[in-house]
């Protein structure tokens, strides 16, 4: 079972909340300062509390944790707010996902403030690129190589999708379809293509909005109560979608599709949040909160997971590459990546790829 979720992740548990990643990317020593200069010895300080509070909070040593708490918070007043988040800026620009998350958090705790204690990512390249794949662990991204050319569908500015969350139910042009579904969103650099996968599929089978692919989605005063397909309900707060939206750090030339998309990758992590995730990692991990259960989409899945978690079970079936190349909507797995088939040909990255290979396929009824 678990060697279908290769083209996400190499080692499961690769990344989570493990503070040995970081040190792997970071080593004793920052190399943007000399070895004994006061920057560095700082940001190793701070670094290395934070790594041992990450593993204390996740092995419950209450009492360390408390005592790696007061530790921070001392470096905080000795070196002044203004350093300590120059500091906490300068890691989180060089952090991977899962310790991204992690650094967030606790920087609003820090300053709550701030409005957006994340760093802007780096612009997306036009292409697949090493960086922007389906990996979700350490090693496991997919080889642009394993999946030939591909072309550009827009020549519109590419835009992030974090800032776009202020969602509406809108029930107007029912079931209209996508206008460009290639580059109108699209992955990030996280891990999650199973999941943009699910909803690129989904909105050209049932409509762009989540009011096409869910069966209803009301506003609350706080957020959103959402039925899926399959009866499956659940309440979304604003404040979840907002992290959703920058978590998920998709990209794209359409804002209101970005909108859309967003919101149904929330919704997917708020039902892995009261489901459990993962068929072969520790399905409870995700039930811990809404942070843990975003991080469960990022880590590598099997093909149909969120298929079902976008309450789509019963209204797909399996499939073959050949069947989805001769035109079947669908989605599709093979060389650590997951991917939309549109009209015969892979969705990659925000460009229009070729016919699928061989793989792991599954096709809308």
């Amino acid at each position: 079972m678990a060697g279908y979720a290769l083209w996400e992740s190499g080692a499961r548990g690769a990344r989570g909340f493990d503070a040995s990643i970081y040190e792997g990317v970071y080593g004793r020593q920052s190399p943007a300062y000399g070895f004994n200069d006061d920057r560095a010895a700082n940001t190793e300080s701070v670094r290395q509390l934070l790594s041992e509070l990450m593993d204390a909070e996740k092995t419950s040593k209450s009492q360390t944790a408390q005592e790696l708490r007061d530790k921070l918070n001392d470096k905080r007043e000795e070196l002044g707010d203004e350093k300590f988040k120059e500091i906490m800026k300068e890691l989180m620009e060089k952090a991977d996902v899962s310790w991204l998350d992690y650094l967030r958090r606790m920087m609003r705790m820090w300053f709550p403030e701030l409005d957006d204690t994340s760093p802007t990512p780096s612009p997306p390249s036009p292409g697949p690129s090493p960086r922007g794949g389906g990996g979700g662990g350490g090693g496991g991204t997919p080889s642009p190589n394993n999946f030939g050319p591909s072309e550009p569908m827009s020549n519109l500015p590419i835009t992030e999708g974090s800032k776009h969350f202020n969602y509406k139910p809108d029930e107007s042009s029912p079931g209209k379809k996508p206008d460009n579904i290639w580059s109108g969103f699209s992955q990030g650099p996280d891990g999650n293509c199973v999941t943009v996968s699910a909803i690129k599929g989904a909105m050209m089978k049932f409509g762009q909005k989540p009011t096409d692919v869910f069966k209803e989605v009301k506003e609350t005063a706080n957020g959103y109560q959402v039925t899926m397909r399959d009866g499956f309900k659940l309440d979304l707060s604003k404040d979840e979608l907002k992290q959703a939206a920058r978590y998920a750090q998709f990209k794209g030339d359409n804002p209101q599709m970005l909108t859309d998309a967003n919101f149904m990758f929330a919704a997917s992590a708020k039902r892995a949040q009261m489901e459990g995730n993962g068929l072969d990692d520790n399905p409870n991990e995700s039930k811990k909160s809404f942070a843990h259960a975003m991080q469960s989409l990022n880590n590598g899945e099997m093909p149909h997971e969120a298929l079902d978690r976008l309450g789509l079970k019963g209204l797909y079936r399996q499939s073959s590459s050949s069947e989805l190349a001769s035109g079947k909507l669908g989605v599709v797995a093979y060389d650590r990546h997951s991917m939309a088939v549109i009209d015969g040909k892979v969705e990659l990255w925000g460009r229009r790829g070729g016919a699928p290979k061989q793989g792991i396929a599954y096709a809308f009824l």
